[in-house]
């Protein structure tokens, strides 16, 4: 089966070509191991491209995700998945069908270059940040970074929260003067950011982060927080609903990386004959 070559959202001039998923590679992905999410995503979607390789570690999230949405709608004849959810309007439970097909409608590819400068100074002193949307690369150290929090009911828990995102936004960014080591480069970020003067500096810079990552939209429609992702979905009738009545629910579902990398086991081919 040929996939069509895929336009990298973030820069559309890149075009990417994938094959295929086949029995060699779901075997090679029947462990997936959760918590390595996103370094197995930068492994599988290496692999999975024709030659020259696009390295999608430096990827942004929302190239990576809709990449494994592409593979997947792409390689399968009837791409659907089922949601469930608690109404608000009826408070019952229902199931959404999504055929993932339907979400192309909702891919944007940026027409401008995937970052923006800005000036906010660090201690007075005067600064200029590129701003850009966290990259695969990042999101393997915020995936180490969560691994290692603590407990959400340790004191600890909110300390260690709000430097996992302060890392979150110092990976958002980038300085002309940053060390060619990447851990490097932003932990050296990271310490800025921590000696920032909290409201005439650091709350700019965040404000200037958010604009930043509405203005670069590209991708699926999703939200991504706190290194993780939802896909906003198309809106759903309640199924209670009296005739006539337009009463929807828009739904945000987890983007679960581990969903759309094909994986496979021995027991769906064992011989019950």
């Amino acid at each position: 089966m040929n996939i069509p070559s895929f336009p990298l959202p973030s820069k559309p001039q890149i075009e990417v070509k994938f094959h295929a998923p086949t029995v060699k590679d779901a075997i090679k992905y029947s462990d997936f191991n959760p918590s390595e999410d996103e370094v197995t995503t930068t492994e599988y979607l290496n692999s999975m491209q024709e030659p020259p390789i696009s390295d999608s570690a430096e990827w942004t999230i929302q190239d990576r995700r809709t990449a494994l949405w592409w593979i997947f709608v792409n390689s399968r004849p009837d791409p659907v998945m089922t949601y469930s959810y608690e109404c608000r309007h009826c408070n019952s439970s229902h199931n959404a069908d999504i055929d993932l097909n339907q979400l192309a409608e909702t891919v944007e590819l940026l027409t401008v270059e995937p970052h923006v400068k800005t000036q906010v100074p660090v201690n007075g002193k005067p600064t200029q940040w590129t701003l850009k949307p966290l990259t695969g690369r990042g999101a393997h150290m915020l995936e180490r970074m969560r691994a290692s929090l603590p407990d959400m009911k340790d004191p600890d828990y909110s300390a260690g929260m709000s430097r996992f995102r302060i890392a979150e936004l110092a990976l958002c960014t980038a300085l002309d003067d940053d060390p060619e080591d990447f851990t490097e480069a932003a932990n050296r970020r990271f310490e800025m950011i921590e000696a920032m003067a909290l409201e005439t500096e650091f709350t700019p810079l965040v404000a200037r982060i958010q604009l930043m990552q509405r203005d670069l939209r590209h991708g699926l429609l999703m939200s991504i927080e706190h290194g993780t992702s939802r896909l906003i979905l198309p809106p759903q009738k309640c199924k209670n609903a009296k005739e006539g009545a337009d009463v929807t629910t828009t739904l945000y579902v987890p983007f679960l990386n581990r969903e759309f990398i094909p994986s496979i086991r021995p027991e769906w081919m064992a011989n019950h004959h």
